[in-house]
């Protein structure tokens, strides 16, 4: 099932561009937008009508005053109110989107104050050379498409702060030795960033490191090109981090996947068909999706043949009974999202939910089951490891659960992050006259029994448990331990 954001659905959200405005009103206040983003959840979202009863109801009745008083205070920057109360629900299909939008006038005012740290590459390599051993995780050369840049302590801040330096732009109102990013290193694990976008519109990140290689931003990541661990090399395209790499070391052939973003599914379809041979003689097939930032489940689809086969383990999870909670912005979301309004699936769907309006309504009069995955007719290869950690997210866990039902394959690392109970995400306005912030949330809802059975804030747990931190080479270690 699809699980990105649904395009036509975001771009309504917008508004016209600056040239057909007339008189804009004032944007909201930062309570506005909180009291907005409340409503967007309360209508929407099956997990606040589910999950957030009894006690919980009033833990978050306290977390919102808090917000609330917060909200009061806040200098104008409402992102870490509207961002703390999305994180409360511990759903990573809820979430603060930031519009991309900036009028060229103001483009041009954010250009010309940004900071410049002149860097060259080879400056950059020498540096990190220099303190092999001593870096952060996070220093070193990193890449996106065109964009490289070298991310260096910030000289002027406390030890935790980094700057993003441009080496080679991606746009041409970029210059090398421009500040792009400044970093810092969080408390719990992880980064805040402060990012600028290509039209130097202002964005804020939380950052994650996955394979010592792979930075996630999402949206967006990064990938390490320099220094990078031997254990990791050729686990990253070296051009788009985003598609699927095939390599082989020891003996087994080892994929990996760092999206399931349906725009890279040609690229691991034509990896697969080109390996075919490869794939069906191998005997050890080693899938990574750590740090898998999700998408849609059916990217993956070529994989499944070699994954699954005709014995299988119990599911980790219950049968799927897909509803849909009723609302405005549900009905528009089914009218576009599950194929033409003239289906007869959509008709029946959309009328239903006209019909029961604030009530869950079943996606299907039937309802469904995710144990009907074809059997496999691929007999090869005999043994099969998924490596996942607490990055594997969304479409990625629908891989996962294939992985766990099969009994070829073995499943090592962390838990997932239990984006499974609540599904599909659709992005909305949080205020009519709101155009910075909008509310990501999942349209669907798995079954009514949640929570009971589901797997947000605990993930899918994998056969073999592993810290990859405190693994030298993690492929190695699959390897080994597929073997013996």
């Amino acid at each position: 099932m699809r699980m990105l954001v649904l395009a036509a659905a975001l771009f309504a959200c917008f508004p016209e561009s600056a040239a057909t405005q007339v008189a804009a009103p004032p944007a909201p206040s930062c309570s506005e937008d909180l009291a907005g983003a409340r409503r967007a959840i309360e209508a929407n979202y099956g997990g606040f009508r589910l999950e957030i009863v009894g006690p919980r109801r009033q833990e978050f009745e306290r977390v919102y005053a808090k917000l609330q008083l917060q909200a009061h205070r806040s200098g104008g920057d409402c992102y870490p109110v509207l961002d703390a109360f999305a994180a409360w629900f511990a759903d990573p299909h809820v979430f603060i989107y930031q519009t991309v939008r900036l009028d060229s006038v103001e483009s041009a005012r954010r250009a010309q104050a940004v900071r410049m740290a002149p860097i060259t590459e080879v400056d950059a390599r020498e540096y990190f050379r220099s303190r092999a051993g001593r870096l952060d995780p996070i220093e070193g050369i990193w890449y996106s498409g065109p964009l490289r840049v070298a991310v260096v302590p910030d000289s002027s801040m406390p030890r935790g702060h980094f700057l993003a330096v441009v080496l080679q732009p991606d746009t041409s109102i970029w210059r090398a030795g421009s500040v792009r990013a400044t970093i810092v290193r969080g408390r719990a694990g992880g980064y805040e960033m402060e990012l600028s976008g290509p039209n130097y519109v202002a964005w804020h990140r939380r950052a994650h490191l996955h394979k010592d290689v792979l930075l996630r931003l999402d949206p967006g990541m990064w990938g390490k090109a320099f220094p990078a661990p031997a254990a990791d090399s050729g686990l990253l395209d070296s051009i788009e981090p985003h598609r699927p790499t095939l390599l082989t070391r020891a003996g087994a052939v080892i994929i990996s996947m760092p999206s399931h973003d349906p725009t890279y599914k040609p690229a691991l379809d034509s990896l697969v068909a080109a390996n075919a041979e490869l794939l069906r003689t191998t005997d050890l097939l080693i899938l990574d999706l750590r740090g898998n930032e999700g998408g849609a489940s059916f990217a993956s689809g070529a994989l499944a043949p070699y994954l699954v086969n005709r014995e299988r383990r119990p599911s980790p999870m219950p049968p799927r009974h897909a509803v849909m909670l009723a609302s405005p912005d549900q009905i528009t979301y089914a009218k576009v999202a599950f194929g033409p309004d003239t289906s007869a699936f959509v008709r029946s769907l959309v009328s239903r939910m006209q019909s029961h309006p604030h009530e869950f309504v079943p996606l299907d009069t039937a309802s469904s089951n995710d144990d009907e995955m074809p059997d496999s007719i691929i007999y090869g290869p005999r043994r099969v490891g998924v490596m996942i950690d607490r990055g594997t997210v969304s479409a990625s866990e629908v891989t996962v659960e294939a992985a766990l039902k099969s009994t070829r394959a073995t499943v090592f690392g962390l838990p997932t992050a239990g984006a499974l109970d609540y599904e599909q995400v659709n992005i909305v306005s949080i205020d009519p006259n709101e155009h910075r912030w909008f509310l990501g949330y999942p349209t669907i809802t798995r079954d009514l029994g949640l929570p009971r059975g589901g797997i947000r804030g605990k993930g899918l747990r994998p056969d073999v448990n592993v810290d990859w931190a405190r693994v030298a080479d993690p492929i190695d270690f699959v390897i080994r331990a597929l073997r013996h």
